[in-house]
């Protein structure tokens, strides 16, 4: 019963989603949100991974997983809500290379707190013996001074799969952001 309680503690703290970060004060400092006319074209920054975390840690994973990537958000349609590609490459839990392309859109919850989730395209031995896959890919980030905290749930493999988990990386403005 313990290790299925700790797979559902780590999909209900993951499954709010989100990936990206976005300005919410106006440049007088006030809390009023820009306008997606306001905001700028696109925001790129550099993905810095990592760490895991696993439900099954008693299986041997490699929870240290560096890696990098790039994020861009180039579109915001409403003030709290930012659409993003992300692409990265990263060694993962099972020790192979990880390769991915990421569509996704992110909410802004609060000041710091954002909520999103992408559409992962993604290739490493560890998933389906190499063959590229799909994925559902949500998460929650949170901004501290110009660096973006993100935590994702990683995907399974299949229901049985014991590798689901969190990954946590940083993302780092590339471009100054008003």
């Amino acid at each position: 019963m313990l290790p299925k309680f700790k797979v559902l503690a780590i999909v209900v703290m993951a499954g709010f989603g989100g990936l990206c970060s976005q300005p919410v004060k106006s440049e007088d400092g006030s809390d009023q949100p820009k306008s997606p006319s306001e905001q700028g074209s696109g925001e790129l920054g550099l993905n810095v991974f990592g760490l895991s975390l696993h439900a099954n840690r008693s299986a041997g994973y490699n929870e240290i997983n560096p890696g990098v990537g790039l994020r861009y958000a180039f579109w915001h349609p409403a003030p709290s809500w930012a659409v993003f590609g992300d692409t990265s490459v990263y060694y993962d839990s099972r020790r192979h290379w990880a390769k991915y392309v990421a569509l996704g859109a992110s909410y802004r919850l609060a000041e710091s707190w954002t909520v999103g989730v992408g559409v992962t395209y993604g290739q490493s031995q560890t998933y389906h013996h190499g063959t590229p896959f799909l994925g559902l890919v949500p998460g929650v980030a949170f901004e501290y001074h110009r660096f973006t905290f993100n935590t994702v749930l990683l995907p399974s493999e299949s229901a049985t799969s014991k590798i689901a988990g969190l990954a946590f990386f940083v993302t780092n403005p590339l471009e100054h952001r008003d």
